[in-house]
Parts: C-alpha cells; sequence; structure tokens
C-alpha cells in the first residue's frame, strides 16, 4: 500500500507531485516548477490556483493562452502563462492579438 507522500516507482522513475525524476536524482537537485519550460494542464492549473476541470472549461471556452501541442501531450508555455496573469488574464483573442 502506498501512502501518499511517498513517490511512486514506475520503471526506475520516481513520479513526485506529477514530476517526473530519476531515482538517484535528490529532491533538492530536481528542477523547480518554475524552472520548467512546458507544464501540463494539472500543472498549469495549480500554477494558477485552480482546479484541473477548471482550466480544462478555460481552454474550451477560449479564456486562457492556447497550448502547444506535441504528440498526443497538450502543454502550456510556462513564461507564457506567467506574462498573461502580470497582463490581467486577458481572453485568448485579446492575448494573442497583443503577441
Amino acid at each position: 500500500m502506498r501512502i501518499d507522500s511517498e513517490p511512486l516507482l514506475i520503471a526506475d522513475t520516481l513520479v513526485d507531485n506529477g514530476q517526473m525524476r530519476l531515482p538517484n536524482e535528490s529532491r533538492s537537485n530536481h528542477q523547480a516548477q518554475t524552472d520548467l519550460l512546458l507544464v501540463t494542464a494539472k500543472q498549469a492549473a495549480t500554477m494558477c490556483g485552480k482546479s484541473l476541470r477548471t482550466w480544462r472549461t478555460w481552454d474550451a471556452a477560449g479564456w486562457i493562452p492556447r497550448p502547444v501541442r506535441i504528440g498526443r501531450s497538450t502543454l502550456w508555455r510556462a513564461d507564457e502563462l506567467r506574462e498573461w496573469v502580470a497582463a490581467g488574464c486577458p481572453r485568448r483573442p485579446e492575448w494573442e492579438a497583443r503577441t
């Protein structure tokens, strides 16, 4: 039985708070979320203090910056999200008109 505070081991890779790291990589050496270039919907929602469901609803409604799709992954640029928040969280059409 796994306790939620313990990292989950998947094929020699640890998954800790949604971040993957190698077993020999310590938490202090692990790349901080603020250093990530691309973030998942869950990470983006967390960065903005919202639930995943709210984040997906906002994406479908066009209220947040457009994600990047790489293969089957849907990701957001972390720096763009920070700029978007600093600009007052404008709707997607207004945001895209600025850039």
